[in-house]
Parts: structure tokens; sequence; C-alpha cells
């Protein structure tokens, strides 16, 4: 076949369509195969800050704003001791963006792809891709195949795979991580093993007046807890959980009594859960951190959690997806007008990424060995530490100005440790 589209983008959330629609706006021809159909359930609910710089060009900003609970900052809740500590983005560096989006998912998602096929995108729901195509280490198309649905007798005719070919291949299917897998460029993070439990609930106490959109991360002796409220009655609450206090899980006991169980263990959470009700049955999502070796390569992409996820302490998962999309976009434009698609010419992207990557990474792995968590609480903290832990929660992680700032925050605190790849 011929190439009809100049990339062709594996996967329809944040990354997926943020790409598609960045793409749309440089006049570039973007193809997004996305294998469920709009609206979905999902979790990753707590948007940062510096992801309305790309919300803002994209034309999406007053839509956000329209659906969503503005989130203004983080308090931090320790069980243990008592201690609380409230981050307010206006304090960041760069004081901007002062407050992200609290979003459900399915609504947020949805908007995100169909804004992208408005802006000119071609958008496929219930379309899978089967394989990424490649011509010696050169990625040159898909085979795809709609996904046969309950009652969509279409779809359910029309099986076979067929081949779909463009110039760049990006993999923004999240933690299916469809190339990654196949590639064997996926490896664990060590001592990030944990598990999330996570349920929906309507009566959750709320800060109150500009504070009542904030996340609140309740930190208990096994974990945390999140608090994430939505414009509305329902908060989406989780408890990321140690591979360890997870083996404590008894016989025959479901989900729904295990959360209850880690609620018990927390003050701040049996509080903020004492008259609510929960409308969704707890779910679970097991080994959250992995880490790949190669985010780019000859005619290929990772995109978002594709290419690598932490530990969602610090809501970090949508925005890499969001902002490595817009960097991606702008690696690929570059690249077809310079007729050059090799890894070489995603080598920028790629250390923009990684970057992002690694500080968050530290960061994640200072607050479980302790360290962290104790600057957090700080009391007499220093108004420049304060600084960089609240540009670090707004996401502002990705500018070549701050990069000395940030090298001496890691080298001195919380150096990352990355996995081994064989």
């Amino acid at each position: 076949m011929t190439d009809r589209w100049d990339a062709i983008i594996l996967g329809g959330g944040p990354g997926g369509s943020t790409l598609a629609a960045s793409l749309a706006r440089l006049g570039r021809r973007a193809l997004v195969l996305e294998r469920e159909r709009f609206p979905r359930f999902h979790i990753g609910e707590s948007l940062l800050p510096r992801s309305r710089e790309i919300f803002e060009r994209l034309g999406l900003d007053e839509k956000l704003d329209a659906l969503f609970l503005r989130k203004y900052g983080a308090r931090f809740l320790c069980s243990s001791t008592g201690r609380m500590r409230t981050y307010s983005f206006a304090d960041a560096f760069e004081p901007k963006f002062e407050f992200a989006y609290q979003v459900q998912r399915d609504a947020f998602d949805q908007l995100l792809l169909r804004h992208a096929a408005e802006l000119g995108a071609e958008v496929r729901e219930s379309w899978e891709a089967v394989e990424v195509l490649f011509d010696g280490s050169r990625a040159v198309g898909v085979r795809a195949r709609p996904r046969a649905r309950s009652g969509d007798a279409a779809l359910a005719d029309s099986s076979d795979a067929v081949e779909l070919r463009a110039p760049v291949i990006v993999d923004a299917t999240g933690r299916d991580t469809l190339l990654a897998s196949r590639m064997r460029r996926k490896a664990q993070v060590a001592e990030l093993d944990k598990t999330a439990l996570f349920a929906h609930y309507e009566g959750v106490v709320r800060e109150e007046g500009i504070h009542q959109g904030n996340i609140q991360v309740v930190i208990f002796e096994h974990g945390w807890f999140w608090f994430i409220p939505f414009r509305g009655e329902v908060t989406s609450v989780g408890a990321v959980v140690s591979s360890s206090w997870l083996r404590s899980r008894r016989k025959g006991e479901s989900l729904d009594e295990l959360f209850d169980r880690a609620v018990a263990e927390s003050v701040w959470a049996r509080e903020f859960l004492a008259n609510a009700r929960r409308t969704r049955p707890v779910g679970a999502l097991a080994d959250f951190s992995y880490r790949i070796d190669q985010l780019a390569g000859d005619g290929w992409l990772f995109v978002g959690d594709a290419g690598g996820f932490l530990d969602p302490l610090f809501s970090t998962g949508a925005h890499l997806a969001i902002k490595g999309a817009d960097l991606a976009a702008t690696a690929i434009h570059r690249a077809l007008e310079a007729g050059d698609t090799s890894r070489a010419a995603f080598a920028g992207y790629e250390a923009e990424v990684r970057y992002a990557v690694d500080l968050f990474l530290g960061v994640v792995q200072g607050f479980y060995k302790g360290h962290f968590r104790e600057t957090l609480f700080e009391e007499n903290q220093r108004p420049t530490m304060r600084k960089l832990i609240t540009s670090m929660l707004a996401g502002d992680v990705f500018h070549a100005e701050r990069r000395p700032q940030w090298a001496s925050f890691l080298q001195q605190y919380y150096p990352p440790e990355v996995p081994t790849f064989t």
C-alpha cells in the first residue's frame, strides 16, 4: 500500500491523542488505532499544571475548564506522625500555570481523542494492532484489524488484518507496551514492585474553598493513599501498597475487603472515608514501575507509558505522556521535513524524555527510602527547596534553564537507580 499517513499511532490515550492533535496542527497526516471504543474507565486521574501549556496550544483549556475540577495544589499527610504539608502550585518557579485538573479519565480521554479528530487526525476505534512491520531495523508499518464487538456485525465480519504503512510508527499503547514487550526491551524497576488498589466513593471528606480540588496523599506504614476529588460528589481513592503487605492477603479475601483493611491502618484514611459510600468495586493493578532501554529507533518511537511507567505517587504518568507527545510531534515533523526518520533524528526527543523520567524516578525512589519523605514534611524548609519540590509537583522538569538546579537536587539527595537491561 502507498503511504497515506505521515505517522501511525498505536493507542488513543492521552499520549496518542495529544500526538495526533499536535501533528495535525503541523499539517501532518496522523492515523490513530485505538483497540477500545471510548469512553472507557481508566485510572491516572490527576493532571499536572505544566500540561496546560500543551492544552492551551491545542485549544483545549476552555473545554477542560468547563468539565473538570481545578487542582491548585497537593496536600501530604503522615498517618504515623500526624504531620501535614500543603504545596500550592502558585509557589513554583514559574507560577503562570497555578492549577491543573482532576479528571474522570473516561470523559477526559474521549475529549482528547475527539479533539484530535476535529483537528484533522484520522481516528479508528476498536482497531487492534497485531504487529509492527519492519524492513531490517526500520519500522515501516503495522498489521491491524478491527475488533469484533458484541452486536456489531460489520466489525465481526471484518476480522482479517490489513497492512497500513507510514514512515513513522508510534507505540502509545500504555502499559500494554505492544512493541517494547515484543522487542524484549522492558525491565522492572527494583524495589518499586507495588500494587495499586482503587475505587470510587461518594461522600469523602474534602478540603474547602480553593483547596477542595487538591489531591491528598496519605502516607501509612505499608504504602500510601491517593484521594482525588472530581467535580460533583465522586472521589477517586486508591492505595499503593508494598508487595510484602499484599502477601498478607487472606485466603478468600476479596479486593474490597483487602482495601478496607488497608484503610483501617491509616487514621487519615479512616477519617476521610468515615461517611463515604463506595460506588465502584475495588480494582487492582500490579507491578507499577518499569523502564524501556530505548525510546526511539529507525522509524519508530515510544510515547507515554509505552516507554516506561513510574509509581503514580506524584501523578506523573499523564503529564509525561502529554508533554512527551508534544516533543515527539516536533521531532517527527522535523524528521519528515529533513527526510531522515532514523533513530539519530529522534535523539533530542529521547534525551529530553529520559531526563524527565530519571528526575521523577530519583524522587520516587527517595520517597520510598524515606529521606525525601522527611524533606516533604520538613518544618524549616529552605525557600529554594520548597520551590524545587513545588515545581516538580507541577511537572516543570523539561526546561533547560533549570537543569543545573535539578542536577544539584538529584545528585545531593536522590540520584536515580535505573535497572540493568540484558
